[in-house]
């Protein structure tokens, strides 16, 4: 039987939002390669989606996220799809019921734009600086150091015993042990409530995949349950920290000002979760793509193993290589003409990192994994500019604390099936689990 090639891939034919193509095999780079190639600013119109521009080169996206004057956020963070946005703004009506204020207001200071959106940037930003990280070096050290040889631990139990059926999934034991480690404690949130805070953040990023729902339950309902839930853990949190305020983030929003006037109880809340929830979600995912990134690419895998020097250039690679955060959202406030298009006052562009992370004009051979890449000016948080990820030096550190305490094992360790992901409104490639196992000698 003769099999026919599938047809060529045309603009016409382009599919860059279906969410299960993306969970099921995975990023659409031969989509982004062609729209960088024929059409970097394309107007975009599929079925189930409102029409926006797509902006899939580096350049631009860099022109876009350096210019809030030209393009908001406080319309549209996120793409999603349209038969969802009359629930995510019931969801803000019922979520303002609940911390007060009005569902117009921003649900967190990412959905401000300049000035206010500085101003409320800077109230925590100390805790995010290269000298804090630095003061919390040998800290992160020692917390991966003790992960990594209990997972090692795990690893080469589980052979021992179950041999070639041996499955320990890297996500939960130890992916994700770090970042919710580091960015509760930096919270003030106490250690008995980690595991908590993981489980809300998963649901939350995750309610479109059955596994993070209860039965019968909708996306929608089980996003209201753990707003539910996290709001009157935070009210119960807030409560026990202003009798006793220390030197963590909830304490700083609790003493925090802006413009005279102290934060709301809606902006405390929203600004917390937001730092909790985005402070391990894109870190642990990194990190599970990094570790396999690394196996399925063994010369580099070995060069990080014999020169611990490699670590902080293998992160960067690692960041641009998974580009996890997928896509941010803006909207034109006047008419501006990029390579020859006009968008127009009122339409929505969607900036497409992962394409930016590919483009021929800026990595050579971008398809290549290179732990030594230099440059390499990825985009993997999220561009230049106001809205340049908050944590990216605490990612940075902590993915360096990792891999460097993972180096002596990494050459013992194989994948025992692909990943398993869970897309979350095209905004984070997420990977639900990550089996692995001994590598046998």
């Amino acid at each position: 039987m003769v099999i026919a090639d599938p047809p060529a891939l045309t603009l016409d034919s382009v599919d860059i939002t279906d969410s299960d193509r993306y969970r099921d095999i995975g990023y659409p780079w031969a989509e982004w390669d062609l729209l960088r190639r024929e059409a970097p600013i394309y107007w975009y119109q599929r079925p189930g989606y409102e029409p926006f521009w797509a902006i899939t080169k580096h350049a631009d996206i860099r022109y876009i996220s350096s210019h809030p004057e030209l393009f908001s956020n406080s319309q549209m963070l996120r793409l999603n799809e349209a038969s969802k946005l009359g629930t995510a703004a019931r969801q803000r009506v019922r979520s303002t019921n609940r911390t007060g204020g009005d569902p117009d207001d921003a649900p967190d200071f990412i959905y401000l734009d300049p000035p206010e959106h500085r101003q409320h940037r800077g109230l925590v930003a100390r805790h995010f600086t290269p000298r804090m990280m630095k003061m919390l070096e040998d800290h992160f050290a020692e917390m991966a150091d003790n992960y990594v040889s209990d997972f090692a631990d795990k690893v080469v139990a589980d052979f021992a015993e179950r041999g070639s059926n041996s499955a320990v999934d890297l996500v939960h034991e130890l992916s994700a042990k770090l970042p919710v480690a580091a960015i509760c404690a930096m919270g003030g949130v106490p250690e008995e409530d980690w595991d908590q805070i993981f489980r809300w953040t998963e649901i939350l990023v995750g309610a479109d995949d059955p596994e993070y729902r209860l039965p019968g339950e909708s996306p929608s309902q089980a996003t209201e349950r753990i707003g539910v839930e996290w709001f009157r853990y935070n009210n119960q949190l807030i409560e026990e920290r202003k009798q006793n305020l220390g030197d963590d983030l909830l304490s700083d929003l609790l003493r925090a000002e802006v413009d005279g006037r102290p934060l709301s109880p809606a902006e405390i809340h929203g600004y917390f979760v937001l730092l909790l929830a985005a402070g391990n979600e894109t870190t642990r995912n990194s990190i599970s793509g990094g570790v396999k990134a690394l196996i399925d690419h063994p010369d580099q895998m070995q060069m990080l193993v014999d020169d611990a020097s490699l670590v902080p250039s293998a992160v960067e690679e690692i960041l641009r290589w998974t580009s996890i955060v997928i896509q941010f959202q803006r909207t034109a406030v006047e008419d501006v003409e990029l390579r020859g298009q006009t968008i127009r006052k009122g339409e929505s562009v969607v900036l497409w990192y992962p394409s930016a992370n590919r483009d021929e004009d800026v990595f050579e051979d971008p398809y290549r994994f290179d732990i030594q890449r230099d440059p390499n000016d990825h985009f993997a948080f999220g561009g230049y500019g106001e809205h340049f990820c908050l944590g990216a030096n605490l990612a940075r550190w902590e993915m360096r604390a990792i891999f460097h305490a993972l180096r002596p094992i990494l050459p013992n360790l194989e994948l025992v099936a692909p990943p398993e992901n869970v897309i979350a409104f095209l905004h984070v490639g997420g990977i639900k689990r990550q089996m692995v196992r001994h590598r046998p000698a």
